[in-house]
Protein backbone atom coordinates (compact mmCIF):
# COMPACT_ATOMS: atom_id res chain seq x y z
CA UNK A 1 0.00 0.00 0.00
CA UNK A 2 1.63 2.87 -1.27
CA UNK A 3 0.22 5.13 1.74
CA UNK A 4 1.34 3.04 4.64
CA UNK A 5 5.05 3.10 3.05
CA UNK A 6 4.96 6.41 2.91
CA UNK A 7 4.07 6.89 6.03
CA UNK A 8 6.48 4.48 7.02
CA UNK A 9 9.64 5.70 5.00
CA UNK A 10 8.65 9.40 6.97
CA UNK A 11 8.94 7.87 10.10
CA UNK A 12 11.80 6.01 9.63
CA UNK A 13 13.83 8.88 8.52
CA UNK A 14 12.61 11.61 11.04
CA UNK A 15 13.78 8.67 13.64
CA UNK A 16 17.17 8.59 11.97
CA UNK A 17 17.26 12.18 11.62
CA UNK A 18 17.14 12.35 7.78
CA UNK A 19 14.51 15.30 7.08
CA UNK A 20 16.82 18.28 8.26
CA UNK A 21 16.77 19.84 11.35
CA UNK A 22 14.31 22.86 10.62
CA UNK A 23 11.84 20.40 9.48
CA UNK A 24 11.91 18.17 12.18
CA UNK A 25 11.78 20.71 15.09
CA UNK A 26 9.20 23.04 13.79
CA UNK A 27 6.94 19.80 11.80
CA UNK A 28 7.46 16.88 13.52
CA UNK A 29 8.00 18.13 17.10
CA UNK A 30 6.38 21.88 17.76
CA UNK A 31 3.76 21.50 14.63
CA UNK A 32 2.32 17.82 15.75
CA UNK A 33 2.64 18.58 19.57
CA UNK A 34 0.68 21.51 19.54
CA UNK A 35 -1.84 19.59 17.20
CA UNK A 36 -1.68 16.52 19.92
CA UNK A 37 -2.40 19.55 23.18
CA UNK A 38 -5.05 21.00 21.11
CA UNK A 39 -6.83 17.79 20.87
CA UNK A 40 -6.96 16.82 24.25
CA UNK A 41 -8.22 19.92 25.24
CA UNK A 42 -10.94 19.78 23.13
CA UNK A 43 -12.12 16.39 24.72
CA UNK A 44 -10.93 17.30 28.01
CA UNK A 45 -14.19 16.65 29.59
CA UNK A 46 -16.53 19.44 31.46
CA UNK A 47 -16.98 20.23 35.22
CA UNK A 48 -17.71 17.33 37.05
CA UNK A 49 -17.29 14.86 34.19
CA UNK A 50 -14.61 12.22 33.91
CA UNK A 51 -13.72 9.64 31.39
CA UNK A 52 -13.33 7.34 34.49
CA UNK A 53 -15.36 4.17 32.39
CA UNK A 54 -13.19 4.77 29.21
CA UNK A 55 -9.71 4.93 31.59
CA UNK A 56 -8.14 2.37 30.05
CA UNK A 57 -8.47 3.66 26.23
CA UNK A 58 -7.16 6.64 27.87
CA UNK A 59 -4.49 6.07 29.52
CA UNK A 60 -3.12 3.87 26.02
CA UNK A 61 -3.65 6.49 24.16
CA UNK A 62 -1.78 8.88 26.67
CA UNK A 63 1.14 6.37 26.73
CA UNK A 64 1.20 6.12 22.71
CA UNK A 65 0.96 9.84 22.15
CA UNK A 66 2.69 11.31 25.13
CA UNK A 67 5.21 8.77 25.18
CA UNK A 68 6.27 6.54 22.30
CA UNK A 69 5.02 9.93 19.66
CA UNK A 70 6.71 11.88 22.12
CA UNK A 71 9.85 9.41 21.81
CA UNK A 72 9.95 9.40 18.50
CA UNK A 73 9.74 13.09 17.81
CA UNK A 74 12.47 14.10 20.44
CA UNK A 75 15.15 11.51 19.08
CA UNK A 76 14.69 12.37 15.92
CA UNK A 77 15.15 15.99 16.52
CA UNK A 78 18.63 15.56 18.40
CA UNK A 79 19.37 12.84 15.43
CA UNK A 80 18.37 16.26 13.06
CA UNK A 81 20.66 18.31 15.40
CA UNK A 82 23.75 16.44 15.43
CA UNK A 83 23.73 15.77 11.64
CA UNK A 84 22.80 19.59 11.27
CA UNK A 85 26.55 20.35 13.30
CA UNK A 86 28.28 17.81 11.46
CA UNK A 87 27.26 19.23 8.42
CA UNK A 88 27.22 23.01 8.92
CA UNK A 89 29.64 23.09 11.87
CA UNK A 90 27.24 25.17 13.75
CA UNK A 91 26.21 24.16 17.15
CA UNK A 92 23.64 27.12 18.30
CA UNK A 93 20.68 25.53 16.21
CA UNK A 94 22.01 21.72 18.12
CA UNK A 95 21.76 23.47 21.17
CA UNK A 96 18.59 25.72 20.32
CA UNK A 97 16.69 22.18 19.40
CA UNK A 98 17.68 20.68 22.80
CA UNK A 99 16.35 23.22 24.49
CA UNK A 100 12.84 23.22 22.60
CA UNK A 101 13.30 19.12 23.18
CA UNK A 102 13.25 19.92 26.85
CA UNK A 103 10.52 22.21 27.14
CA UNK A 104 8.11 19.98 24.93
CA UNK A 105 8.88 17.30 27.24
CA UNK A 106 7.54 19.24 30.39
CA UNK A 107 4.49 20.52 28.67
CA UNK A 108 4.15 16.39 27.21
CA UNK A 109 4.46 15.51 30.90
CA UNK A 110 1.85 17.86 32.24
CA UNK A 111 -0.70 16.66 29.40
CA UNK A 112 0.00 13.40 30.61
CA UNK A 113 -0.82 13.96 33.75
CA UNK A 114 -3.77 15.57 32.74
CA UNK A 115 -4.90 12.65 30.83
CA UNK A 116 -4.48 10.41 33.94
CA UNK A 117 -6.58 12.98 35.81
CA UNK A 118 -9.37 12.44 33.35
CA UNK A 119 -9.81 9.10 34.32
CA UNK A 120 -10.32 10.09 38.25
CA UNK A 121 -13.82 9.53 39.03
CA UNK A 122 -15.45 12.56 40.03
CA UNK A 123 -18.09 12.18 42.78
CA UNK A 124 -21.69 13.39 41.90
CA UNK A 125 -21.43 17.09 42.39
CA UNK A 126 -23.72 18.92 44.81
CA UNK A 127 -24.15 22.27 45.41
CA UNK A 128 -23.24 23.10 49.10
CA UNK A 129 -25.45 26.59 48.90
CA UNK A 130 -28.55 24.20 47.90
CA UNK A 131 -27.72 21.45 50.34
CA UNK A 132 -27.37 23.63 52.97
CA UNK A 133 -30.64 25.29 52.54
CA UNK A 134 -32.44 21.94 52.29
CA UNK A 135 -30.96 21.46 56.10
CA UNK A 136 -32.34 24.22 57.47
CA UNK A 137 -35.42 24.34 55.30
CA UNK A 138 -36.31 20.83 57.14
CA UNK A 139 -35.87 22.15 60.42
CA UNK A 140 -38.60 24.24 60.20
CA UNK A 141 -42.76 23.73 58.14
CA UNK A 142 -44.69 26.02 56.96
CA UNK A 143 -48.33 24.38 56.77
CA UNK A 144 -51.48 25.90 55.27
CA UNK A 145 -54.56 25.89 57.73
CA UNK A 146 -57.82 27.10 57.53
CA UNK A 147 -59.57 30.26 57.68
CA UNK A 148 -56.53 32.01 56.23
CA UNK A 149 -54.12 31.32 58.35
CA UNK A 150 -50.70 29.18 57.99
CA UNK A 151 -48.39 27.60 60.45
CA UNK A 152 -44.79 28.20 61.24
CA UNK A 153 -43.22 25.34 63.52
CA UNK A 154 -39.46 24.94 64.64
CA UNK A 155 -36.60 26.77 63.95
CA UNK A 156 -36.43 29.92 62.71
CA UNK A 157 -33.48 29.25 59.73
CA UNK A 158 -31.57 31.27 57.42
CA UNK A 159 -33.71 31.61 54.69
CA UNK A 160 -37.26 30.95 56.42
CA UNK A 161 -37.67 35.08 55.76
CA UNK A 162 -37.60 35.11 51.65
CA UNK A 163 -39.62 31.71 51.62
CA UNK A 164 -42.11 33.09 53.24
CA UNK A 165 -42.09 36.09 50.85
CA UNK A 166 -42.44 33.99 48.14
CA UNK A 167 -45.99 31.74 49.98
CA UNK A 168 -47.45 35.43 50.03
CA UNK A 169 -46.85 36.40 46.85
CA UNK A 170 -48.33 32.98 45.81
CA UNK A 171 -51.16 33.62 48.38
CA UNK A 172 -52.43 36.60 48.89
CA UNK A 173 -55.33 35.23 50.99
CA UNK A 174 -52.78 34.63 54.17
CA UNK A 175 -54.11 36.58 56.86
CA UNK A 176 -52.81 35.19 60.13
CA UNK A 177 -49.35 33.33 60.84
CA UNK A 178 -49.46 30.79 63.75
CA UNK A 179 -46.00 30.75 65.61
CA UNK A 180 -45.21 27.60 67.25
CA UNK A 181 -41.27 27.74 67.74
CA UNK A 182 -38.38 28.22 70.51
CA UNK A 183 -36.25 30.56 68.71
CA UNK A 184 -33.78 30.91 65.81
CA UNK A 185 -31.90 33.45 64.06
CA UNK A 186 -32.42 37.08 65.05
CA UNK A 187 -31.84 38.60 61.66
CA UNK A 188 -34.98 36.00 59.78
CA UNK A 189 -37.19 36.72 63.16
CA UNK A 190 -37.00 40.60 62.32
CA UNK A 191 -37.36 39.68 58.55
CA UNK A 192 -40.91 38.02 59.11
CA UNK A 193 -41.99 40.68 62.04
CA UNK A 194 -41.22 43.02 58.44
CA UNK A 195 -43.29 40.66 56.56
CA UNK A 196 -46.22 40.94 58.70
CA UNK A 197 -46.19 44.73 59.42
CA UNK A 198 -45.55 45.54 55.62
CA UNK A 199 -49.23 42.57 54.75
CA UNK A 200 -51.25 43.52 57.89
CA UNK A 201 -50.92 39.88 58.80
CA UNK A 202 -52.16 39.32 62.21
CA UNK A 203 -50.05 36.66 64.80
CA UNK A 204 -50.68 34.01 67.16
CA UNK A 205 -49.41 31.22 69.70
CA UNK A 206 -51.21 28.21 70.51
CA UNK A 207 -48.50 26.40 72.32
CA UNK A 208 -44.73 28.20 72.70
CA UNK A 209 -42.97 31.08 70.71
CA UNK A 210 -39.91 32.01 72.63
CA UNK A 211 -36.37 33.77 72.43
CA UNK A 212 -36.47 35.02 68.68
CA UNK A 213 -39.72 34.07 68.37
CA UNK A 214 -41.27 36.64 70.13
CA UNK A 215 -39.92 39.05 67.71
CA UNK A 216 -40.98 37.81 65.05
CA UNK A 217 -44.30 37.62 66.99
CA UNK A 218 -44.45 41.29 67.91
CA UNK A 219 -44.41 42.08 63.75
CA UNK A 220 -48.43 40.87 63.79
CA UNK A 221 -51.30 43.66 63.00
CA UNK A 222 -53.57 41.64 66.05
CA UNK A 223 -51.37 39.05 68.87
CA UNK A 224 -53.24 36.82 70.38
CA UNK A 225 -52.31 33.84 72.62
CA UNK A 226 -54.21 31.29 73.00
CA UNK A 227 -54.93 30.29 76.41
CA UNK A 228 -51.98 28.27 78.33
CA UNK A 229 -49.77 29.08 75.49
CA UNK A 230 -46.77 31.37 76.15
CA UNK A 231 -44.34 33.76 75.01
CA UNK A 232 -40.59 32.71 76.46
CA UNK A 233 -38.19 36.39 77.14
CA UNK A 234 -34.28 35.69 77.83
CA UNK A 235 -30.94 37.24 77.13
CA UNK A 236 -29.19 37.03 73.69
CA UNK A 237 -26.12 34.58 73.00
CA UNK A 238 -23.91 33.64 70.12
CA UNK A 239 -24.84 29.81 69.93
CA UNK A 240 -20.97 29.19 68.89
CA UNK A 241 -18.40 27.82 70.65
CA UNK A 242 -15.91 30.08 69.69
CA UNK A 243 -15.75 33.86 68.80
CA UNK A 244 -17.63 35.46 66.32
CA UNK A 245 -15.83 38.84 65.01
CA UNK A 246 -18.41 42.11 65.38
CA UNK A 247 -21.05 40.00 67.47
CA UNK A 248 -22.65 42.03 69.95
CA UNK A 249 -25.64 40.47 71.34
CA UNK A 250 -26.43 43.58 73.78
CA UNK A 251 -26.91 45.48 70.81
CA UNK A 252 -29.23 43.13 69.41
CA UNK A 253 -31.37 43.10 72.34
CA UNK A 254 -31.44 46.52 72.05
CA UNK A 255 -32.43 46.59 68.23
CA UNK A 256 -35.16 44.35 69.49
CA UNK A 257 -36.55 46.68 72.45
CA UNK A 258 -36.80 49.36 69.64
CA UNK A 259 -39.39 46.88 68.08
CA UNK A 260 -41.46 46.23 70.90
CA UNK A 261 -41.47 49.97 71.91
CA UNK A 262 -42.69 50.65 67.98
CA UNK A 263 -45.61 48.06 69.16
CA UNK A 264 -46.62 50.31 72.18
CA UNK A 265 -45.30 47.80 74.13
CA UNK A 266 -45.17 49.45 77.85
CA UNK A 267 -41.79 50.17 78.77
CA UNK A 268 -41.32 48.80 82.04
CA UNK A 269 -42.05 45.71 80.47
CA UNK A 270 -39.60 45.88 77.80
CA UNK A 271 -37.00 46.78 80.27
CA UNK A 272 -37.43 43.51 81.79
CA UNK A 273 -37.61 41.16 78.29
CA UNK A 274 -33.95 40.17 78.82
CA UNK A 275 -33.34 39.92 82.02
CA UNK A 276 -33.29 36.30 82.04
CA UNK A 277 -30.21 34.61 81.73
CA UNK A 278 -29.59 32.78 78.57
CA UNK A 279 -29.75 29.50 79.43
CA UNK A 280 -33.30 30.02 81.46
CA UNK A 281 -36.62 31.75 80.03
CA UNK A 282 -38.74 34.41 82.01
CA UNK A 283 -42.58 32.96 80.76
CA UNK A 284 -44.99 36.08 81.82
CA UNK A 285 -48.43 35.26 82.46
CA UNK A 286 -51.03 36.45 79.90
CA UNK A 287 -52.37 38.94 82.26
CA UNK A 288 -48.66 40.49 82.31
CA UNK A 289 -48.62 40.02 78.93
CA UNK A 290 -51.88 41.64 77.63
CA UNK A 291 -51.11 44.39 80.55
CA UNK A 292 -48.03 45.40 78.67
CA UNK A 293 -49.40 45.61 75.10
CA UNK A 294 -47.66 42.55 73.90
CA UNK A 295 -50.64 40.52 73.10
CA UNK A 296 -54.23 42.23 72.01
CA UNK A 297 -56.32 38.99 72.79
CA UNK A 298 -56.67 35.83 73.88
CA UNK A 299 -57.46 33.39 71.53
CA UNK A 300 -60.11 30.48 71.48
Amino acid sequence: MPVVDTLRRYVVAHWRGEQGLGWSFWVNLVGLRAVIFILQDMVQPGPYQDYHEWAPMVLLAAVFLHGVVFVWQAVGVIRAGEAHMVDHGAISLHWGAQLGAIIAFWLTASYALNAWQMTNDVPAYENFSEKMDRERASKYRMTAQPGGALLIEGTLELGITRRLAAALANDTGIREVILSSKGGNIYEARGLARLFRDNEISTRVVDECSSACTTAFIGGATRRLKSGARLGFHQYRIEAAYDVLGADPKGEETKDKSLFLQAGVNPGFVSRMHAAAPGSMWYPDANELSDAGVITAIAD
